[in-house]
């Protein structure tokens, strides 16, 4: 097939070498890696990171609307930067879906704590 040369038969013999001594040191090498497992800080930056994202987004939309707008609500008014308003609006809006989601789970959990106590009443003689 082919004449190795004396640079491949070195290599191959430092190779060698090295298993020989890892083995004598009482320790096997191991064909695949071993699995680290993961702790809070490294799932910590793992939610950081998209957070980061978002905040670059919302900073590159802030810096790219810098217009001036009137805004009124109820009998106040006065100028923003557009950002600012559509911002304030998404903000006032996921507070509403989080008030009103937030009322239905409660309803949920009642019903459930509800039906949880008759079945209790109907399994006790």
């Amino acid at each position: 097939m082919g004449v190795q040369s004396g640079d491949d038969n070195e290599e191959l013999a430092t190779n060698v070498d090295q298993v020989d001594a890892t083995v004598e040191a009482g320790v096997q090498p191991s064909a695949s890696p071993e699995v680290i497992s993961s702790t809070r800080s490294s799932r910590a930056w793992v939610r950081l990171l998209p957070v980061l994202i978002v905040l670059v987004v919302i900073l590159v939309f802030v810096f790219q609307n810098p217009k001036d707008v009137k805004v009124s609500i109820f009998s106040f008014s006065g100028t923003l930067p557009l950002s600012v308003a559509l911002l304030g609006a998404v903000i006032l809006g996921a507070l509403m879906t989080l008030a009103l989601g937030s009322v239905r789970i409660i309803q949920l959990r009642r019903q459930v704590h509800r039906k949880s106590r008759t079945r209790r009443r109907r399994s006790t003689p």
